[in-house]
């Protein structure tokens, strides 16, 4: 198989569509057409980003500043869990994760398993302290991320790229396909046809443009497949907005709360066969004292999966069209920019071949298995005795990843920095699971006495940490982005392809 690429056809109207049509029309020689049903409707499920993010903008030719303001952003230095593993328990996860000391052949982590009893884990996570205060490390933002507005970011995406690529605003009704099984052109309600060399499905959970999808099946591995979100307002915004994310484990599921500039994101996630969407309502509703109502509430249902073959013949299905897990963890964009990448990598040179698409599947594939078996983990304890969470215990099955960590934990072996290159690696499994896990044993490659050397150099790092001019309040990060964040590019990236 050997196919030219020189018109690339998206269709769909959501962030990954517009993300799509951003970075292929900047990176790429091709032309692009987009064929948007309804401008700027996407789910919204989650509003947190990774570290990426900011990145794949810029590659996308737009810098910080454009963005910023424009779609509600605040920073994010992590993500805290109250309730998870076990009752009152916090788990603190951030992007700056386990530091490490090579001089002395360990880490923060592996000293902190020779005192756990006397020193708290939390308290020596970056940023946790920080954070709590609702305060911002100016000189390390490369360990934040955004909380943004994604709907705002569709709608600047839409004005931004209205110039550079060919917007049609009609539907697809007829999809036209040769003998080999590509599609050749599709037939829109507006009586146009619109023909391609590749086109990408960008329509959700309706996989539009896929007729071979091969599912995956996730059950006894995932848990939630409903959520009900809304925007929460306000009441003391100097201490809600903070530059966190809260994903609070609840009786019936769990509740997301991303604070933007002008209003809290926030949906609580559970499992509809347990739960029925209007009890949910009420319970969300309840969860904020009623700042909300329930008919202001939007419900979201889907069936977590993940398509074995998102790319086939010449269609490329990217975001909820290729899979969904769940709005734990933040990997909705993050999964989106990813195939973005990949797929562009592929088609770069104007053409591709089966090989292409074996590559790319094969690393979507394993994107989906290693972010899967990551959010699996979180469910594999809790100390709720409530119908949800007793399915969840009775339902679980722990992936080899988690029982090859907790192995590695309960009996004091080196404990692995890095993973697989993907979105979570080792410091993220072990900041996870050694603040949820009751058999933690000392590491056995250092002692007692060099374990407390390096708690106490870090623990005046982070003290300096606090006092320090660069750490401002969240407030005057968001107020001074400008001053803070690295914009600086050189002059013709931000230069159109002519």
């Amino acid at each position: 198989m050997f196919k030219e690429v020189n018109n690339v056809v998206i269709v769909g109207g959501g962030t990954s569509a517009w993300f799509s049509a951003a970075f292929i029309a900047r990176n790429l020689d091709v032309n692009v057409t987009l064929i948007d049903k309804e401008v700027g409707s996407p789910v919204g499920v989650g509003e947190g980003t990774l570290l990426h993010f900011d990145k794949f903008l810029k590659r996308c030719g737009f810098r910080t500043d454009e963005w910023f303001d424009e779609i509600d952003s605040t920073f994010k230095s992590g993500i805290l869990f109250p309730n998870w593993g076990h009752d009152d328990n916090l788990v603190w996860h951030p992007f700056y994760l386990n530091r490490e000391y090579p001089e002395k052949e360990s880490s923060v982590f592996e000293a902190w398993t020779h005192h756990q009893k006397e020193k708290d884990f939390t308290e020596l996570s970056a940023f946790y302290r920080l954070s709590l205060l609702n305060n911002v490390d100016t000189e390390n933002l490369n360990f934040y991320a955004s909380h943004v507005d994604a709907s705002k970011l569709v709608q600047w995406l839409q004005k931004r790229l209205e110039d550079h690529i060919t917007i049609i605003k009609s539907e697809v009704v007829n999809i036209n396909r040769d003998n080999e099984g590509f599609i050749d052109s599709v037939d829109l309600k507006d009586s146009q046809t619109i023909k391609g060399d590749f086109f990408i499905d960008c329509t959700g959970f309706k996989q539009l443009l896929q007729n071979n999808a091969q599912r995956v099946d996730l059950n006894g591995r995932l848990f939630c497949d409903t959520a009900v979100a809304g925007h929460v307002p306000y009441q003391n915004i100097a201490q809600e907005r903070h530059p966190y994310v809260v994903s609070e484990a609840i009786d019936c599921g769990w509740v997301w709360n991303i604070p933007v500039q002008t209003r809290i994101g926030s949906g609580l996630v559970f499992n509809r066969t347990i739960t029925d969407p209007e009890d949910a309502k009420k319970r969300f509703c309840e969860y904020w004292d009623n700042r909300i109502t329930p008919d202001k509430l939007k419900v979201i249902d889907w069936t977590p999966y993940y398509n074995k073959n998102p790319w086939d013949k010449n269609v490329c299905a990217i975001g909820l069209s290729g899979g969904f897990i769940e709005p734990l963890e933040s990997t909705g964009l993050a999964t989106i920019t990813g195939a973005i990448y990949e797929l562009a990598a592929r088609i770069k040179q104007k053409y591709f071949t089966i090989q292409d698409i074996n590559m790319f599947n094969s690393i979507m594939t394993s994107v989906y298995e290693d972010t899967i078996d990551f959010i699996n983990m979180h469910y594999a304890k809790s100390d709720f005795d409530t119908p949800f969470w007793n399915f969840v215990k009775a339902t679980h099955i722990p992936s080899k990843t988690y029982l090859w960590y907790k192995d590695l934990i309960a009996k004091g072996e080196r404990l692995p920095n890095d993973g697989k290159g993907h979105f979570f690696g080792g410091a993220n499994w072990l900041c996870w699971l050694l603040q949820i896990q009751k058999e933690i044993a000392p590491t056995k490659n250092i002692d007692s006495n060099t374990a407390i050397e390096i708690l106490q150099d870090w623990e005046s790092q982070m003290d300096t940490s606090q006092s320090k001019p660069a750490t401002v309040t969240h407030q005057e990060a968001i107020d001074n982005y400008a001053l803070y964040l690295n914009m600086s590019m050189d002059p013709e990236e931000l230069e159109w392809r002519k």
